[in-house]
């Protein structure tokens, strides 16, 4: 599959909500009813819906990268592993009720606490994992490579189609002849989900080192699939959704 190019993204911001940064893991968090590990014949198995969803056609959670709990509204501001105050917070508001995009790389007056380039971690730590963190030990978010392997067209199908309503891709497995629906979620900037019905969008554990304010991830339209590090959607602040392996 080829790579696709980011479609220019134009931001509508809205209501900040759940303004305030913080991490945190559930120790008693366990895999809740209906959730599968399906076999592909891959090196790991595949939830059969997303972190947060009830079933396997819903968006799930979104979640900043390295964040484990689900929020409303995504910058760097509240983000967890940044220190300092960002002065776009206040100009880009929803009061100003503006369409033009925010400088979001830019981050003046910001700094990286963790998974820079200081420290050197390129991967998701089992503390900062939103898949180990709200569905228990043995789940946790693919890496790039994982991903790499699911778009491996010697190993896997895909089938653009639509369930319960919901635009997304049947991925199965060419060895079991299972498979699992992924639905085309869109992601979180600001108060706003961005191309929801145009593109899946989903983190991989793995940083791109050679720019730490991203991280790589799978995204999708109807023509094209590809493991990626873009613009404004890859920036580990905004929200997108995780799909958990095992």
């Amino acid at each position: 599959m080829k790579k696709f190019l980011l479609l220019t993204l134009a931001v509508v911001l809205s209501c900040a909500v759940g303004y305030a940064k913080g991490n945190g893991t559930d120790d008693n968090a366990k895999t809740p009813d209906g959730v599968e590990a399906v076999d592909l014949g891959l090196s790991v198995k595949w939830a059969n819906m997303n972190v947060g969803a009830k079933k396997a056609s819903d968006y799930g959670s979104y979640f900043a990268w390295g964040e484990t709990k689900t929020k409303e509204f995504f910058s760097w501001n509240n983000y967890a592993w940044t220190k300092g105050n960002n002065k776009f917070q206040t100009k880009y508001s929803s009061l100003e009720k503006t369409a033009r995009m925010a400088p979001a790389n830019r981050g003046e007056g910001l700094f990286l606490t963790k998974y820079s380039s200081m420290d050197k971690m390129t991967r998701l730590t089992p503390a900062d994992d939103a898949a180990r963190a709200n569905w228990g030990e043995g789940w946790r978010t693919p890496t790039a490579e994982e991903f790499e392997e699911l778009l491996n067209p010697a190993k896997c199908s895909w089938e653009w189609t639509t369930k319960n309503g919901v635009n997304g891709y049947k991925i199965t497995g060419k060895k079991t002849g299972n498979s699992i629906f992924m639905p085309i979620t869109g992601f979180r900037f600001y108060g706003d989900v961005q191309f929801r019905g145009i593109m899946g969008v989903y983190w991989t554990a793995t940083l791109y080192p050679a720019n730490p304010n991203m991280a790589w991830c799978l995204e999708f339209n109807v023509t094209d699939a590809d493991v990626v590090f873009g613009n404004l959607s890859s920036n580990r602040f905004s929200g997108r959704c995780v799909r958990a392996v095992k």
